[in-house]
C-alpha cells in the first residue's frame, strides 16, 4: 500500500469514516472535560494531571480499537512517521482531531461560571518563560508521550502495565506532574481550542512546533533504531 493512502481511501471509505468520527469523538470528550479541570482545581498539578491523563487513557480506551485513540496531532504525526498510518488518513485525522477541539473548547466554555472560567485551561508559559524554553519542554514531553503509544502499539513489547490506554495516560500525568506549571500541553489541538475561545494567543505556536517535532523525534527514533530489524508496515 502506497504511503499517500488514496486506494485505501476509495477502497475502505466506510471503516475510514468511523475512525475519522472517532478522533473527532474522543478529542471532543477530551477537551469538553479536561479544561474543566483548571477552572475546577486553579493550578492544582496533582489534579490538573491526573485530570488529563486519565481522561486520555479513558477516551483511548473508548475508540483506540476504532481509530487508535491519538487525539493529538503530534501523535499522529509520529505514527505517521513510524510507518503505520498513511498521508491522507494522517491529515483527515488532524482535521477531525481539531475540529474536535473547537466543539469541546466551546462546550467547556458554556458550561463553566464565568467567575471560574479564568483562561479555561488556555496553555500559556508561566514565569516569564522564554519561547524557546517553552519548546524544549514541549518536545521533550511528547517526544515521550508518542514513544510510548508506538512502545504500546509495538506488538513485540509484552512487558509493561498490562493495560495500553493506562499507560499512555500515565505518561501524560507524568510529564504534566513534573512541568504543568511551566508548560504541558503535548497535544496542540489541547491549546488550539481554549486558544480560539479565549482569544489567549500567547507563544501559541511553540505549542504546534514543539509537540509535533517531539512526535516526528519519537516516530524516527522507534523506525530506524527501536525496529530496525522488523519490516515497516502501514495499516
Amino acid at each position: 500500500m502506497s504511503i499517500l493512502g488514496k486506494e485505501d481511501i476509495l477502497k475502505n471509505y466506510d471503516v475510514i469514516a468511523r475512525q475519522i468520527f472517532a478522533e473527532f469523538l474522543g478529542t471532543f470528550l477530551y477537551l469538553s472535560i479536561s479544561l474543566l479541570a483548571e477552572t475546577n482545581l486553579g493550578k492544582s498539578v496533582v489534579g490538573t494531571s491526573l485530570a488529563n491523563g486519565l481522561l486520555v487513557a479513558s477516551v483511548i480506551q473508548i475508540i483506540g480499537h476504532i481509530s487508535g485513540g491519538h487525539i493529538n496531532p503530534a501523535v499522529t504525526v509520529g505514527v505517521l512517521t513510524c510507518g503505520h498510518i498513511t498521508v491522507i488518513k494522517a491529515i483527515l485525522y488532524i482535521i477531525a482531531q481539531i475540529f474536535g477541539s473547537l466543539i469541546g473548547s466551546c462546550v467547556a466554555y458554556s458550561v463553566t461560571d464565568v467567575t471560574l472560567r479564568n483562561g479555561l485551561g488556555a496553555t500559556v508559559p508561566h514565569f516569564n518563560m522564554r519561547a524557546d524554553q517553552v519548546f524544549g519542554l514541549e518536545f521533550i514531553m511528547t517526544f515521550i508521550l508518542v514513544a510510548v503509544v508506538l512502545s504500546v502499539m509495538d506488538n513485540r513489547n509484552s512487558n509493561g502495565l498490562g493495560s495500553g490506554p493506562l499507560a499512555i495516560g500515565l505518561s501524560v500525568t507524568a510529564c504534566q506532574s513534573s512541568a504543568v506549571m511551566y508548560s504541558g500541553s503535548l497535544n496542540p489541538v489541547r491549546s488550539f481550542g481554549p486558544a480560539v475561545v479565549m482569544n489567549i494567543w500567547t507563544f501559541h505556536w511553540v505549542y504546534w512546533v514543539g509537540p509535533i517535532l517531539g512526535g516526528i523525534a519519537a516516530g524516527v527514533i522507534y523506525r530506524f533504531i527501536f525496529t530496525i530489524r522488523d519490516s515497516i508496515i502501514i495499516n
